[in-house]
Order: structure tokens, then C-alpha cells, then sequence
């Protein structure tokens, strides 16, 4: 089966729900800067290249905490002190008690000021504002470190709609919660693009719940799947510029 166009997918869309880590915002950077400088703190006697490869495995997850949280299977706290506690093991380190906690007080305020936009977003923004084609966010992070990332960024006000775990407890893939995102924009599901760079979650997930979906393929990494797929959100950027036809020139 081929997979159908970009432009057959954002063909007649009433809204747009965009992923938030990796896809608007580059998370895996902002988290191994804030990761490297809070390993350093905790464990100052190894050098610096452990310090960001400790980052770094903090990030890839190998033990999937987060899927679990985003399932709802355990809290947020426990979900990032088994992350931690899971890179000691294999640096073959300890976390003391209350260890986690100085952690996170240097992690938080780094993980703030390595917030960075892709230089694609603002562009994709820009268009469906002008043609008033509503934006959301869907995230499987919650509500605290979202309104930080949106906070650095200046884009709390930007989105009306900010779907995150702490709204029905749990996490893409569930059907629910972009069925949710859908009620909260006044839109249906068969109107509604869903876009991210998980294939997982941002698109098989939200293609199950009726929505249409595009997968951002930042890495080219390609996929079986008969998939809508693109490299950077400017390609959607150009293909709502043709639907809604070139701006009226000044006279």
C-alpha cells in the first residue's frame, strides 16, 4: 500500500495537533545539556565525557520509565528517580537518598534555559494563524515541564489547547486522549491532523483513534509504513501556503 500524499492528508483539516518534544521543541538536546550539568553536580569525580554519555543514556531510556508513565503505570517522581537510579547502575554509581532531589534542582533550572524552537515551527505557526486553522498540542510529558518548555519559548499564550498525561492521567497511544485534544478544539477526529516525530504514538496511534496523522522524519530514517511522512515541518508549511493560496499582494 502506498502511502497516501501530504497534501491528500492536509486536504480539508479543520485543525492541526502537533507533538511537543522533538517535534516542536528539541527536547533530546535541551535534556542531555540539562542532564550533563546536573550528573556533573551529583557525581563531580567522573570526567565530563561520563557526565554527558550519563546524560545522554538518561535521555534514550533503556528501561522505557517514561512509556510506563505515559501509560500510567507509575507517577511522575518515581518514573525520573528510576531513570536516574537505572544510569547509575550502569555507570556503576549510587544514588544516595535525596540524591534524586539534587538532581532535579540542577536539572530544572538548566533544562529552562536549553529550551530551543525549531527553526521550522515559527513558519508552520505563522500559516495556520493567517488562515485560522487551530493549533494544539498533544504530549505524553505533563503539565509542569510542558508550561516550563512553553514558558522559555514564550508560548504559553499560543495555545489554547494543551493536551498533557495530567489531563486524563495517562498517555498517547490511548485513544482517548486525542479523541480529547479533538472535543477541547470543537473539531472532529476525521479533521484533525496529527503530527510528531513518534510513529508509535504521533501517527499509528492517532490514525487507530480516526484522526489523520504525519509522521516528521527529522532523521530520514524512513519506514515500511504507508505513512504520510515528512523531513521538517516547512514541508507542511508549503502545502497549507498552495491550499489556501498565495497571500494578497499590497496595492
Amino acid at each position: 500500500m502506498n502511502p497516501p500524499s501530504l497534501a491528500a492528508v492536509l486536504e480539508g483539516a479543520h485543525a492541526l495537533l502537533l507533538d511537543v518534544d522533538d517535534t516542536i521543541v528539541d527536547t533530546q538536546e535541551a535534556m542531555v545539556v540539562a542532564g550533563t550539568e546536573a550528573a556533573a553536580a551529583l557525581w563531580p569525580h567522573r570526567s565530563g565525557g561520563d557526565h554527558r554519555a550519563m546524560a545522554q543514556r538518561y535521555y534514550d531510556d533503556p528501561e522505557r520509565w517514561f512509556p510506563r508513565y505515559a501509560s500510567g503505570d507509575v507517577p511522575f517522581d518515581q518514573m525520573r528517580s528510576g531513570r536516574l537510579a537505572e544510569v547509575a547502575v550502569a555507570f556503576g554509581l549510587e544514588v544516595p537518598d535525596g540524591d534524586h532531589r539534587s538532581f532535579e534542582d540542577t536539572y530544572g533550572p538548566a533544562f529552562r534555559s536549553a529550551q530551543r524552537l525549531f527553526p521550522d515551527v515559527p513558519g508552520l505557526l505563522a500559516a495556520a494563524e493567517k488562515e485560522g486553522l487551530p493549533v494544539a498540542l498533544l504530549t505524553n510529558s505533563a503539565q509542569s515541564p510542558t508550561r516550563v518548555k512553553l514558558e522559555a519559548l514564550d508560548l504559553v499564550e499560543r495555545f489554547e489547547v494543551v493536551v498533557t498525561t495530567d489531563t486524563l492521567g495517562f498517555g498517547k497511544p490511548d485513544p482517548r486522549v486525542y479523541l480529547e485534544a479533538c472535543r477541547l478544539l470543537g473539531s472532529e477526529p476525521d479533521r484533525v491532523v496529527c503530527i510528531g516525530d513518534s510513529l508509535e504514538w504521533d501517527v499509528l496511534g492517532a490514525e487507530a483513534a480516526g484522526l489523520r496523522a504525519v509522521w516528521l522524519d527529522r532523521a530520514g530514517g524512513g519506514t515500511s509504513e504507508p505513512v504520510a511522512s515528512v523531513r521538517g515541518l516547512g514541508e507542511v508549511t508549503a502545502v497549507l501556503s498552495r491550499r489556501f493560496g498565495p497571500p494578497v499582494a499590497d496595492r
